[in-house]
């Protein structure tokens, strides 16, 4: 099978190819890889071609390590097609890291490290608790898995039905029943380093808990996501204010959210309640603490009822701080304080009703994670950061991400980043990621994003938005290139095999990252 540009699986194996295929690469600016006929585990042959020429030696930044790298040239963009203006920025992958060899070559290297869970088993066990927790180890945090092994996060979301004619037949033709389905994708999703799912597998959860209790020693772990404000508007008969959607948070001061809180975990939560393949889950998505126009005390200020709660409490801390206008270091912290509310009230409740469980907060975004007061808010109470990671093409390694780290004791987890390719046969008028030409730079973009994300050490994780394409016959009229899986449940091959040298390489990474 000829396979374009896999030269990630010589360079995996370049010491049976090449001797050093990295000291080439290092010493001989243009050096490109020949040719390489691969043997994998299952005895099937790749015929492994170049990469992209890569450009002189140089310490990666952003980056508080600066470690050598070649980058490569890729281009984005944040426009819907047609793109008209691209922005082409250095990129940094696996097989231009300097001195870095890859310690995990193959499939069946990967099983030899790693458990059920793709947790580390060769790192130093931590206690078995029979569930997922955190813990920072020698400056680091790590996620710990049930069994007591240290735990780096890599899961896709939205694993569910495609709505569409065509992939209702693809899905018929692949699998048939929801049994098969659910443990082909395990295992494959597995065999490139992914053990779980994110957010936004509607309909799935209970699925993939049949899988898991049906098949115990192939699970995929769960993070279901759950919709607590717009619960408590309907269920308590609260009204936006301002009627607004924007100013949902506003309902955290009625009396009755701590209440509320209690009843809906025993409620909505309760089929995930002391489930050991729960990682955790979210509250809510991408709650509006405030975006890049619109402060949340600008709009609480603005309320033409001024009896509602939202507004008398922001006119009680502009009062308190004697302010008659906003500040963006004001906003932050009215936001914030909102956060401790909001936060308390749904830690409090998953406490009483499971301790075991680990709370992943709202998934912040845009102009909120960069908002000191609410990122301190939810590390206060939950036990892991989520955060939407777009905008950028590489983590702020040398700002933001150190902030988190010191804005809140608290790990993050990235919860959603892609890129798409306009190379798919979908138009991709829709999502926040990027825009890129081709599948190969999705490849690369997946690398330089995560390779980022492995120098942080207060990050444990990542997942990927999303299981599969968004379906370009379906009644949307907004399809996009955001799948492992295309439209027909096959996986992108290029991009799985890049997926896949960083995902069985975690560890061997941080190790290299950190020492």
């Amino acid at each position: 099978m000829k396979v374009n540009s896999f030269y990630i699986i010589a360079l995996l194996i370049c010491n049976i190819a090449l001797a050093s295929c990295t000291d080439y690469v290092v010493k001989d600016p243009n050096f490109m890889p020949p040719d390489v006929v691969i043997n994998d585990d299952t005895g099937n042959n790749d015929i492994i071609e170049g990469l992209p020429t890569p450009g002189e030696m140089q310490p990666y930044s952003p980056s508080l390590l600066g470690k050598p790298y070649r980058p490569i040239k890729v281009k984005y963009s944040n426009e819907f097609p047609p793109v008209t203006k691209w922005t082409e920025s250095n990129t940094r992958i696996v097989a231009y890291m300097g001195e870095y060899k890859p310690a995990i070559k193959s499939e069946s290297d990967y099983k030899a490290i790693t458990n059920k869970y793709g947790s580390f088993t060769s790192g130093a066990k931590q206690q078995a608790t029979g569930r997922f927790y955190v813990k920072k180890i020698n400056g680091r945090w790590w996620i710990i898995d049930p069994e007591g092994y240290p735990h780096y996060e890599r899961s896709v979301t939205s694993m569910r039905y495609g709505s569409s004619a065509r992939n209702k037949e693809a899905w018929n033709k692949r699998f048939g029943t929801d049994a098969k389905w659910i443990a082909t994708s395990q295992a494959e999703l597995a065999s490139i380093g992914f053990h779980g799912t994110g957010a936004f597998c509607t309909d799935t959860y209970g699925k993939i808990q049949t899988h898991n209790s049906a098949i115990p020693n192939s699970p995929l772990t769960l993070t279901p996501s759950f919709g607590f404000l717009g619960q408590f508007r309907t269920q308590n008969g609260h009204a936006y204010p301002g009627n607004t959607s924007d100013n949902e948070l506003g309902l955290v001061l009625y009396d009755d959210w701590a209440d509320f809180c209690k009843t809906y975990i025993n409620t909505s939560l309760a089929p995930y309640l002391n489930d050991a393949n729960v990682l955790g889950f979210f509250s809510d998505n991408e709650i509006n603490f405030s975006s890049q126009n619109s402060k949340i005390l600008d709009r609480f200020l603005a309320l033409t009822d001024k009896t509602n709660v939202a507004y008398l409490a922001a006119k009680k801390f502009m009062d308190e701080k004697g302010a008659t206008s906003v500040t963006d270091n004001l906003n932050s912290e009215f936001a914030g304080r909102l956060a401790e509310i909001y936060y308390k009230g749904v830690k409090d409740a998953i406490k009483e009703a499971d301790p075991g469980m680990m709370y992943l907060g709202t998934r912040l975004h845009g102009t909120p994670k960069y908002m000191k007061d609410v990122v301190a808010a939810a590390g206060k109470y939950c036990d892991i950061i989520s955060i939407n990671y777009y905008s950028r093409w590489s983590p702020e390694l040398d700002s933001y991400v150190k902030n988190w780290g010191e804005w809140a004791d608290t790990p993050f987890l990235v919860t959603e980043f892609y890129t798409k390719g306009q190379d798919s046969d979908l138009n991709n008028l829709s999502g926040a990621g990027f825009t890129v030409p081709t599948q190969n730079d999705r490849a690369y973009a997946y690398q330089h994003f995560t390779l980022g994300l492995l120098e942080a050490k207060n990050c444990v994780g990542w997942h990927w938005f999303k299981y599969q394409d968004d379906d370009g016959t379906d009644n949307s009229g907004k399809p996009a290139n955001k799948g492992v899986y295309d439209n027909h449940y096959e996986m992108y091959p290029y991009l799985s095999k890049f997926m896949q040298e960083v995902n069985y390489n975690v560890y061997n990474l941080i190790e290299y990252f950190d020492n």
